[in-house]
């Protein structure tokens, strides 16, 4: 009898405690919201790499109801292309802090360059200027609407997935979901470390302080987390349930 009081106890304290905590909601893997208080569990799932794609996204749909009410064509060809050219930049390079800044520096001393030879009349810049405004670039409506609606379909598509694909790091392990399979594979917290790595800087920016969460357990990477969004915001979150003492950031060398 005293056994089942001590027991009864127990499990009230437990329940007592948890209500203190916040639900988790499936909806977290998106936005982390009140990161601030403590929960239950936090989602944290990988998105696949359309995310970047969202400059692209709304520069295509923007081009498309601008060049409806009569914009110059050719202007909204370069804005598109533009936004296309860059989108594509970041899936094939990866550049950390140290590269982004070079990158920056370079592209500034160019623009000088080209700026300052054109004052000055050069004829290299005038042909290059000559050259380059040589292009007709321009989208009818009917393709900008069209990649408008492709990329809005993948983006969706690429939006869904993480809903049914997901971590769910709770205080006591961290475990990776399959719906509606259920859990897939689950790591002890006991030993375990979280690390948050930021490998692309311009990843970084189009995912809001996003970047890639490592699971390390002894020393050995277990589990990556690649393109999470707002993950800055996620680990404050972590910090409060696992400790600070557990929670490293780190940046990719």
């Amino acid at each position: 009898m005293a056994e089942e009081t001590v027991a009864s106890e127990e499990a009230h304290k437990t329940d007592e405690a948890s209500r203190g905590l916040e639900k988790m909601s499936i909806w977290d893997v998106y936005y982390p919201s009140r990161p601030d208080l403590d929960k239950e569990a936090i989602p944290v799932a990988s998105f696949p790499m359309i995310i970047y794609f969202w400059p692209t996204l709304l520069s295509f749909f923007s081009c498309a109801v601008l060049q409806s009410v009569g914009l110059a064509p050719s202007i909204l060809g370069w804005w598109a292309t533009g936004a296309l050219a860059f989108n594509l930049l970041v899936i094939v390079t990866d550049l950390d802090q140290k590269k982004f800044a070079i990158t920056v520096l370079v592209i500034i001393v160019a623009a000088l360059g080209l700026y300052i030879s054109t004052l000055k009349e050069l004829a290299f810049a005038g042909a290059i200027g000559g050259w380059l405004a040589g292009f007709d670039l321009y989208y009818s409506s009917d393709v900008l609407w069209l990649i408008t609606a492709f990329l809005s379909v993948f983006f969706l598509v690429g939006m869904i997935q993480p809903r049914f694909n997901y971590w769910r790091i709770e205080p006591n392990e961290f475990v990776h979901y399959i719906q509606p399979f259920g859990r897939d594979q689950s790591i002890p917290r006991l030993g375990s470390t979280v690390v948050r790595e930021v490998p692309d800087v311009l990843e970084l920016l189009l995912t809001f302080g996003g970047g890639t969460m490592v699971i390390r357990r002894e020393g050995q990477v277990v589990a990556r987390i690649e393109h999470v969004p707002f993950l800055g915001r996620r680990m404050v979150a972590i910090e409060r349930m696992l400790g600070v003492t557990r929670v490293r950031h780190v940046g990719s060398s």
